[in-house]
């Protein structure tokens, strides 16, 4: 039974999904996007490689220090095939890499309930945002995720509000200073680059809209039974709980007004969906349905693969 495999957080569960992810990985470059077999390809897939497994290690330990969910594995689990049901993901760099910092910031974040080094706490969270703007530049957007966070905190004294500005400060000069001194100043001012723009056209590809409708029922269901179940109200009042579900309104907004068009935007909303999908499986009570919904979620990614 896979649920029984995933129920616990053993050693081999990583070996597992990083075997797994590797194995999709290469896939989703051969198969799905169809490149070719060459040097520069196969250094490209080795950096997506590391940098999601470097994903999937901070996902797991923003999870455990701040109890997101029981102890198991279906959070990673879920990370795993929900990365995989969209294989153009696997080809944008900039985009995983800014995904790692969003995660960074994110676990800087919640960690401010400890009451310890707040505004270094702060700061950092705001950081790594500005940071991830520069791999992204509709990042940008999860910043209110962090002044959500000082108020949710309660921390909202006006000298903390002001954090944020100074991270941001403290970027743009390092970043007008580097591209000063070595003679590229107008890469500064592109830097940053918004267009606004919902293209329907992607949504009209089979396998676009397979994996998105399939998260999109799954993620609502999740949600509902998140709500209703009396366990689980206990979760939501926390803070954490709440920042998840505005990092995933955040992230639904990005993949909705983002220029990109090839659904490699929905990267941001997979970490809070994982949370949010392995806290439905936890309370389901009959094995049966639970082997159904892990199965499907193994099964689907292969399924896109090859169509």
């Amino acid at each position: 039974m896979i649920s029984s495999i995933f129920e616990r957080t053993n050693p081999i569960n990583y070996i597992i999904l990083c075997v797994f992810i590797s194995l999709f990985l290469i896939g989703g470059f051969f198969l799905y996007l169809e490149v070719p077999f060459t040097l520069e390809v196969l250094i490209k897939l080795f950096q997506s490689l590391i940098i999601i497994i470097t994903s999937l290690f901070l996902i797991d330990f923003i999870n455990r220090k701040n109890f997101l969910t029981k102890s198991n594995s279906f959070t990673l689990f879920f990370f795993v095939l929900i990365f995989c049901l969209f294989p153009k993901i696997f080809n944008q760099t900039n985009l995983l890499i800014s995904n790692v910092f969003i995660l960074m910031s994110f676990r800087r974040l919640v960690s401010i309930r400890s009451n310890r080094d707040i505004e270094i706490k702060i700061f950092d969270a705001s950081l790594w945002v500005f940071v991830a703007t520069f791999f992204y530049s509709w990042s940008l957007l999860f910043i209110l995720l962090v002044f959500a966070g000082i108020f949710l905190y309660k921390k909202n004294d006006y000298r903390n509000l002001l954090i944020p500005f100074v991270a941001l400060s403290v970027v743009l000069v390092l970043a007008f200073t580097f591209y000063y001194l070595t003679n590229h100043l107008e890469k500064f001012y592109s830097l940053v680059y918004f267009a606004p723009e919902f293209t329907i056209e992607k949504y009209e590809d089979i396998r676009y809209i397979i994996p998105l409708l399939f998260i999109c029922v799954m993620g609502i269901w999740s949600t509902i039974a998140f709500f209703l179940r009396k366990q689980s109200k206990s979760f939501v009042t926390r803070v954490p709980g709440i920042l998840i579900f505005l990092m995933l309104i955040l992230a639904i907004l990005v993949a909705i007004i983002s220029e990109s068009a090839n659904t490699s935007e929905v990267i941001f909303s997979i970490f809070p969906l994982s949370i949010i999908i392995a806290k439905n499986v936890e309370n389901i009570k009959k094995l049966w349905i639970k082997e159904i919904f892990l199965w499907s979620f193994i099964i689907l990614p292969f399924i896109i693969l090859f169509l």
